[in-house]
């Protein structure tokens, strides 16, 4: 079958009130339960999902598609998340599609066009945190990749969100050392906590 979502015809009329009332909440939960799926354990989850896994809420970078590795044919996995999505809106609403990057699949909605997630196949090492049942990749390495891609000239297309990333890692983190250190007490300069325990007596 042709990989044609973005041209393909939207279902129904009928079928489509249903659609919008259940997006976006019904597609998260759908990719979530295929994550979290035992059958499916050489999955990672990069990019910004996984970026948002780590950071606070206030930290989150606003997005609505998932970014997946696979260790296995990222063809026959897209096939399968889009066919657990179909099932979940109870019609066909998914179609894959070969991304323009080689051994990347995208799996796209027929109603509104959106990509909601990419598979592709794992070529490289990730190093990973599982993370409520799903396995993300850590933010050391998400630093890493995105340090790697602001400093290669063939991605600058995608510099200012790689930036993005590592100032958004950067202010978490500066976050916690001064959280860390407040909750930690009073310290000396070489870092070392001042003793308390006999503020406040006289002899």
């Amino acid at each position: 079958m042709p990989y044609n979502a973005h041209m393909a015809t939207a279902p129904p009329e009928a079928k489509l009130e249903s659609y919008y009332k259940r997006e976006p909440e019904a597609t998260e939960k759908a990719i979530l339960v295929f994550l979290r799926d035992s059958r499916n354990p050489h999955m990672v989850v990069y990019g910004a999902k996984a970026l948002n896994a780590h950071l606070p809420d206030w930290l989150d970078r606003e997005t609505k598609d998932w970014d997946i590795f696979t260790a296995g044919s990222a063809e026959e996995m897209a096939g399968q998340l889009e066919r657990k999505l179909d099932k979940r809106y109870g019609g066909d609403f998914f179609s894959v599609e070969p991304a323009l990057h080689p051994g990347t699949f995208r799996i796209r909605s027929k109603v509104t066009g959106a990509i909601v997630a990419d598979v592709s196949l794992k070529d490289k090492e990730v190093e990973f945190k599982r993370i409520e049942g799903i396995n993300y990749a850590t933010l050391d390495w998400l630093e890493n990749e995105a340090t790697r891609l602001v400093n290669d000239p063939e991605t600058a297309f995608r510099r200012s969100k790689d930036r993005d990333t590592l100032q958004r890692i950067k202010v978490f983190r500066g976050h916690k050392r001064r959280k860390r250190t407040k909750s930690g007490g009073d310290r000396y300069i070489d870092n070392s906590r001042v003793d308390t325990s006999m503020q406040g007596l006289r002899y």
